[in-house]
C-alpha cells in the first residue's frame, strides 16, 4: 500500500444524494464480493485506437500510456474507494487457464506508486510478468491488472479499460489473438449490471466500429449503453463526415435509452497543454457546440455516469441482494455436502456416522412415500421418489404380464403373426402334443401332466418379462442412492461408498432377486397345483361355452334349414344331430379339456405371479430395507482400513472447503452491509400509504424496491431529459 500524490479527485462522480447507495456497493466490493458475484460498474469498450484509454484517464485521473498501446493488451480495472488516506494497491488477477504456478506467481505480483511517474513503470512491469513481452509470448491475456485507488473523496466505483476489438488478425495478432479479446470484451459486456461506455473515434467511420455490434448483442434495446465519441477534431468543420457524427450525438443514427457524449482528448503531440482547456476551446468554437451542453466535455461525463450508474445500483440491487442469498444458501449446502475437516479416524467415523444418519432419512422417507425433504421438491427430478417410481413400475409389469405374457394370444381371426393363434388352432397344437405325450389315461381323457406342459408353454414370457422388471427396479434403486449420496455428500466420498460399501451390497441383493424369481419360476415348472376355488369355476364355464357353442351351431343349422321356424317333430332329429356332434375325435375333446384347463390355472397363476414378484422378489429384496445399508451400525463395524478409504479426504477437497469458506465469508458480509443498509434506508424513507401486497423479498430486498419507488417516474433531471 502506497500513498499516492497528484491524483484529482473526481468530486464530479460523487453527489451527497448518492453516496449512501455508492458507499454499499464499494462496501460490498471491500469485502471480496466481486469475486463471487457482478457488481455495478462501468466497462470502457471499443475498437483497437478508438481513444479508450484517454478517455478513463481523463474519468479517473489514472495516466495510462498511450503511444505504444500497452494497456489495451490486457484489461485494467481501476477501482475507486473512500479510504482516509490517499493510497493505492496494486495486484493482478491470474486468468482461469494459466497453470497454479502461474496463478500463484501473478497474484505475488506488487507495484509501488506514489506518484503519477510511477504508472509508466507499472504497465511495463505488469506486461512483462504476464508474459506478454516475452519471445513467442501472447500478444494478448486473460490476466487482469487490478488498480485499487483509495482517498477521501473518491467515489465507490469501478471502471474497467478493455482490450480494443479487433477486426482482423495480422502479423503481430493472431487468430486466437482475436479470439481471446472479444471473448474477454464480450464477458465484461454480458454482465447485466455493467454500464458499457461504448467508445467511437471519429476517425473512422461509425458503421465499421465493431464496438456497436457487440453491444447491441448484448444490450439489444441500449437500456445501459451510453454512447462515447472520440476524437472530434479529426473531422473536417462542415463536412459530411462531421454531420454524421452530429447526427449520431444526438442519438439519431444508433439510438441508446442513455444517449451519447463528446469528449476531445489530448493527442499524443500535445501533452504539455490542460487538457480541459484544450476541450473547452474546442467545444465552444466547434460545430458540436450545437449540442446540448450536458451531452459535452469530461466534466459533464462524469456527471452523467454517476448519474446512470447510481440508477443502475438502485435497479439491479433487488435483484443483487437475491444473488447473495442464493449463493449463501448454495454455499453452506456445498459445505454440508463436503462436511468437516476430518484428519484422523475418530474424525472420520464421525463424519461416516453423521452422513449415514442423513442417509437412513433420506431413504425411509423414499421407500414409504414421503416426499417433504426438500431433497424431492424438483419434480423433474422424478428418480428421487423411490416408492413412486417402484409403483410405477409394477402395474407396467403387471400390463405386461397380462398383454405380452402369454406365449400364443388367441385371437378371433386368423393371423399370419408368429404368436397369434386362433382359439381352434391353439387346440390342434395341444392335440399334436397330447399324441406325443399318450400315457395309461382313457381316451377321451386328457393326461394330467399335459396341462402342465401346455402352461409352462404357454407362459414362457414370464421370466424374461419379470428378470426385465427386477434389472429395472434394480438400477433405479442404484441410481436412487448414487443421487443420495451426492446430495448430502461431495463426489469422492459418494463415489468411495458406492464402489465399497453399496454397490456390493445392491449386486447381491439383484443376485437374491434372481434366485427368488428362480424358486417362484420353479414352482410352475412342476406340475400345477391349486386350492383356488376360481380355477373350478373357470374350468367350468370354459367347458360349458364350449358345449354351449356346439349346441347353438346345430341349433343355428336346423332353423336355417327350416325357416327359422322347430316343431315338436323336429326334436328327433335336433337330439340325433347333437349325437353325431358329440361322436368328434376322442384326442380333440381331450385337447379341448385339456386346454380349458390350462386357460383356467394360467388365470389362477398368472394373479399369483403378477402379486409375488413385486411383493416378495422386487419390495423384499431390492427396493426395501435401504437404511441398514449404510447405518451408524454399520460404520462401526468398518474396518480402519475401508473408514480411511470412504472419508478420508482430498487436497482437492481441503482447498474446495477453504475457496467455499472465503466465499461464504463474503456472501455473508455483503449480505450484513444489504441489511445495515436496509436499516438505514427505513430511518428515512417515506413509506407509501397504499397497502403493499406480501411478496416473497428479503427485508432488504423490499426496503431496497421501495427506494426504487421513491422517484416519481415522471421527474427526471436535467442531463435525463438531454439523453
Amino acid at each position: 500500500m502506497a500513498t499516492i500524490q497528484g491524483l484529482h479527485s473526481m468530486d464530479g462522480l460523487r453527489t451527497a444524494e448518492q453516496i449512501q447507495l455508492l458507499d454499499l456497493v464499494d462496501s460490498l466490493r471491500a469485502e471480496g464480493l466481486s469475486e463471487f458475484t457482478a457488481l455495478p460498474q462501468l466497462i470502457v469498450c471499443g475498437d483497437q485506437s478508438s481513444g479508450k484509454s484517454s478517455l478513463l484517464e481523463a474519468i479517473s485521473g489514472v495516466p495510462f500510456p498511450r503511444k505504444d498501446n500497452l494497456c489495451t493488451r490486457f484489461a485494467t480495472e481501476v477501482i475507486l474507494r473512500r479510504a482516509l488516506d490517499s493510497e493505492i494497491r496494486v495486484s493482478l488477477v491470474p486468468g482461469k487457464s494459466r497453470s497454479p504456478v502461474d496463478q500463484d506467481r501473478l497474484w505475488q505480483f506488487r507495484h509501488e506508486v506514489s506518484t503519477l511517474d510511477d504508472f509508466v513503470t507499472l504497465f511495463e512491469q505488469a506486461k512483462d510478468a504476464m508474459g506478454l513481452l516475452s519471445v513467442g509470448g501472447n500478444a494478448f491475456t486473460e490476466d487482469i491488472l487490478r488498480v485499487e485507488i483509495s482517498g477521501p473523496n473518491q467515489p465507490q466505483l469501478t471502471i474497467v479499460d478493455l482490450p480494443g476489438l479487433i477486426h482482423s488478425h495480422n502479423k503481430h495478432q493472431t487468430e486466437h489473438d482475436v479470439e481471446l479479446v472479444t471473448s474477454l470484451v464480450a464477458k465484461y459486456m454480458a454482465n447485466p449490471r455493467s454500464i458499457i461506455l461504448a467508445v467511437v473515434s471519429a476517425k473512422n467511420d461509425f458503421p465499421n466500429q465493431i464496438v456497436l455490434k457487440r453491444a447491441r448483442e448484448v444490450d439489444p434495446q441500449g437500456l445501459r449503453t451510453l454512447g462515447v465519441i472520440t476524437k472530434p477534431d479529426q473531422l473536417v468543420s462542415g463536412s459530411d463526415g462531421e454531420k454524421i457524427f452530429l447526427s449520431l450525438a444526438r442519438n439519431e443514427q444508433v439510438e441508446f435509452h442513455l444517449g451519447w457524449h463528446v469528449v476531445r482528448n489530448l493527442d499524443s503531440g500535445d501533452q504539455d497543454q490542460d487538457r480541459d482547456t484544450v476541450e473547452t476551446q474546442f467545444l465552444a468554437e466547434s460545430n458540436f457546440r450545437s449540442l446540448h451542453a450536458t451531452t459535452l466535455g469530461i466534466t459533464h461525463l462524469r456527471q452523467r455516469l454517476s448519474e446512470v450508474l447510481f440508477d443502475q445500483i438502485k435497479a439491479e440491487l433487488p435483484r443483487l441482494i437475491e444473488d447473495i442469498e442464493t449463493g449463501i444458501s448454495s454455499c453452506r449446502h456445498s459445505l454440508e455436502k463436503l462436511g468437516p475437516a476430518r484428519v484422523t479416524l475418530e474424525d472420520q467415523k464421525n463424519f461416516l456416522v453423521d452422513l449415514s444418519d442423513d442417509f437412513q432419512s433420506l431413504c425411509e422417507a423414499a421407500t414409504k412415500g414421503d416426499y417433504e425433504h426438500r431433497f424431492f421438491a424438483d419434480q423433474s427430478l422424478f428418480d428421487r421418489r423411490l416408492s413412486a417410481v417402484t409403483a410405477n413400475r409394477g402395474m407396467e409389469f403387471e400390463e405386461e404380464i397380462r398383454t405380452e405374457g402369454v406365449q400364443w394370444k388367441i385371437v378371433e381371426v386368423a393371423s399370419k403373426r408368429k404368436r397369434h393363434r386362433t382359439r381352434a388352432e391353439a387346440v390342434e397344437e395341444v392335440r399334436k402334443l397330447l399324441k406325443k405325450s399318450r400315457g395309461r389315461e382313457l381316451p377321451g381323457l386328457p393326461n394330467p401332466l399335459l396341462v402342465g406342459e401346455v402352461f409352462r408353454e404357454y407362459s414362457q414370457p414370464w421370466e424374461g418379462l419379470a428378470r426385465q422388471y427386477i434389472e429395472d427396479v434394480w438400477n433405479a434403486t442404484k441410481l436412487f442412492l448414487e443421487q443420495v449420496l451426492r446430495y448430502l455428500t461431495d463426489a469422492t466420498v459418494s463415489d468411495n461408498l458406492l464402489r465399497y460399501l453399496l454397490d456390493p451390497a445392491m449386486d447381491q441383493r439383484l443376485a437374491l432377486a434372481n434366485a427368488k424369481l428362480g424358486e417362484l419360476m420353479a414352482v410352475h415348472k412342476e406340475h400345477p397345483e391349486t386350492r383356488n376355488h376360481y380355477f373350478t369355476d373357470r374350468y367350468n364355464m370354459l367347458q360349458r361355452n364350449q358345449s354351449e357353442a356346439k349346441t347353438t351351431e346345430v341349433l343355428e343349422g336346423v332353423l336355417e334349414r327350416r325357416g327359422g321356424e322347430i316343431t315338436k317333430k323336429d326334436i328327433p332329429r335336433l337330439l340325433e344331430l347333437l349325437h353325431e356332434k358329440a361322436k368328434a375325435d376322442m384326442d380333440l375333446v381331450a385337447a379341448e379339456s385339456t386346454f380349458n384347463a390350462m386357460e383356467a390355472f394360467y388365470k389362477v397363476a398368472m394373479k399369483l405371479f403378477i402379486d409375488n414378484v413385486p411383493n416378495l422378489v422386487v419390495r423384499a429384496i431390492v427396493a426395501s430395507r435401504l437404511p441398514p445399508m449404510f447405518c451408524p451400525k454399520s460404520v462401526f463395524a468398518m474396518d480402519p482400513d475401508l473408514v480411511k478409504k470412504i472419508a478420508s479426504e482430498t487436497e482437492d477437497n481441503r482447498l474446495k472447503r477453504q475457496e467455499i469458506t472465503v466465499k461464504l465469508k463474503a456472501l455473508e458480509a455483503g449480505n450484513d452491509l444489504c441489511k445495515q443498509y436496509a436499516l438505514r434506508v427505513t430511518s428515512v424513507l417515506r413509506i407509501p400509504k397504499r397497502p403493499r401486497s406480501s411478496g416473497s423479498l428479503s427485508t432488504t430486498s423490499s426496503v431496497v424496491s421501495l427506494l426504487a419507488e421513491e422517484t416519481p417516474k415522471g421527474e427526471e433531471s436535467d442531463s435525463d431529459a438531454s439523453i
